[in-house]
């Protein structure tokens, strides 16, 4: 007894070997890749001085665009301005909850901070979180920004954001000179001494003098001066004495 042999159990056969054969490759490949990539990773990943940067995964960004191609490429440079800043300031993390980009912001853009954004209610304190949006334009100069364009002001704006935070959490004192700076040492705080009106410096006691010692200091000059003879007054006119007499 003998069968047919059957035709389609051939074809079926080669496209199984086929994507067992390109299943190999792309592992293969994909492997490669991975350990080509493994030390740039490391490098990416290892802390830095002041410590690891902080996720970049809370900041939603929104890109209120018709074009979902240019959505796409502004969405992924925002992303990539992010992690970047996030590398910057680490360990901290960024001081801000969502990146908008829209036709009617400013191209270099702008930072709104609603410190009573949303109240949370726990079980010991309630809480109110803040809000921190950046606003990033489409357009500038009549024209279209590049999505590097608008990274680059995200970046700038997450600058300003966190040199604000950092002043308001921490009380700097005032410059000190340069000199001093110079030799290490910092300057002592300088008080600064109430300037009394004019008319307070005029009628100070100190600033009086006393009419009485001027009177006795006359009279003592008077004291030591020689005699001088009277002679007669006629009509208010003093006359000299007569030598002869």
């Amino acid at each position: 007894m003998c069968t047919r042999a059957n035709s389609a159990s051939v074809s079926d056969s080669f496209h199984v070997v086929v994507h067992s054969i390109l299943a190999v490759a792309i592992a293969v490949a994909a492997l490669a890749v991975a350990i080509t990539t493994a030390p740039r990773r490391a490098l990416r990943s290892k802390p830095a001085k002041h410590g690891k940067p902080a996720t970049t995964e809370h900041v939603q960004v929104q890109v209120h665009l018709a074009d979902n191609g240019r959505v796409r490429d502004i969405e992924r440079s925002c992303r990539a301005a992010l992690n970047r800043a996030a590398r910057t300031w680490a360990p901290f993390p960024l001081p801000l909850d969502r990146v908008e980009v829209l036709p009617s912001a400013p191209p270099l853009g702008k930072a709104d901070i609603f410190e009573q954004w949303a109240s949370t209610s726990t079980e010991r304190e309630a809480a109110t979180a803040s809000l921190v949006v950046v606003s990033i334009g489409t357009a500038a100069d009549g024209r279209d920004q590049v999505p590097d364009e608008i990274a680059g002001a995200l970046a700038v704006q997450i600058e300003k954001l966190v040199i604000d935070r950092y002043r308001r959490e921490h009380s700097l004192p005032s410059a000190a000179p340069a000199s001093q700076l110079a030799n290490g040492h910092a300057a002592a705080p300088v008080t600064e001494l109430p300037v009394q009106p004019a008319r307070e410096r005029d009628t100070d006691p100190g600033n009086v003098t006393d009419l009485s010692s001027v009177r006795a200091l006359l009279a003592d000059i008077k004291k030591s001066q020689p005699l001088v003879p009277a002679g007669s007054f006629t009509n208010g006119v003093y006359q000299e004495p007569d030598p002869a007499l």
